[in-house]
This record gives C-alpha cells, sequence and structure tokens, in this order.
C-alpha cells in the first residue's frame, strides 16, 4: 500500500510541477509581448507630442496668409522631422469655416502603421465668444 500510495503522489506532484512551468512560460511570453507593446505605444505617443509642439511653436499672425507662410513651415517640420528619425507621409493644412480656425496635419509612420497628427495654430485661432 504505501508503495501505491509513494507512485501516485509523485504522478501527482510531476503534473503540477509540468502545469506550473507551462503557465510560467505562458506568462513569459505574454510579459514581453506586453512589453513590447507598451514601449510601440509609447513610442507612438511620444512622436505626436513631438509633432503637436512643432505645429503650436510657428507664429503666424492673424494679418499674414497662412497659405504662403505654409511653405516655409513645412520645410522646417520635414527637416525637424528628418532630423528626429520620423518618417512623414504628408504635411498639409486644414481649415475649420466653422470657427474660422487654421491649422497643420501631418501624416506619418511608424512600425508600417500610418498615424495622423493635427493641430490648429494658437494665433489663427478665433474666439468663440465674439
Amino acid at each position: 500500500m504505501k508503495l501505491t500510495e509513494l507512485l501516485v503522489s509523485i504522478a501527482i506532484f510531476l503534473m503540477a510541477s509540468a502545469v506550473f512551468a507551462s503557465s510560467l512560460v505562458n506568462a513569459r511570453g505574454a510579459i514581453a509581448k506586453t512589453e513590447a507593446t507598451s514601449k510601440k505605444a509609447v513610442s507612438m505617443l511620444e512622436t505626436d507630442a513631438f509633432l503637436r509642439k512643432e505645429i503650436r511653436n510657428f507664429d503666424v499672425p492673424y494679418w499674414k496668409n497662412f497659405s504662403t507662410e505654409f511653405e516655409a513651415i513645412e520645410r522646417t517640420i520635414l527637416l525637424s522631422c528628418a532630423e528626429k528619425g520620423i518618417e512623414v507621409v504628408s504635411v498639409s493644412s486644414v481649415y475649420d469655416a466653422r470657427h474660422s480656425m487654421e491649422g497643420i496635419k501631418i501624416e506619418w509612420k511608424l512600425n508600417s502603421k500610418n498615424y495622423a497628427s493635427q493641430e490648429f495654430i494658437k494665433q489663427r485661432i478665433a474666439d468663440e465668444t465674439l
């Protein structure tokens, strides 16, 4: 009877060890995937924040024509993105007729995915309360 109990105990221990080992392997794989996804998300958010900050830095007074100023802005954006290693797909101006707001939209690529960042020029924004 004691030999049977010993063999059953060893069998239960081996099964529990196998389950624990497979759980550990799965957990490590999930942690690695989560870490990679988090790094990609942080990289995307940092790039988006950088692009929005670059757009906000431009000073286009309301009396200047935004279309003529846009060419210089586009060159500056492309240059700063090239320095940071950001792959820019396109830079375009945007206009919100309802609020008479002008801004810039940058379409860019990161890890084979397309993203877009859009920001309005602060000096061009009309006050809605007027």
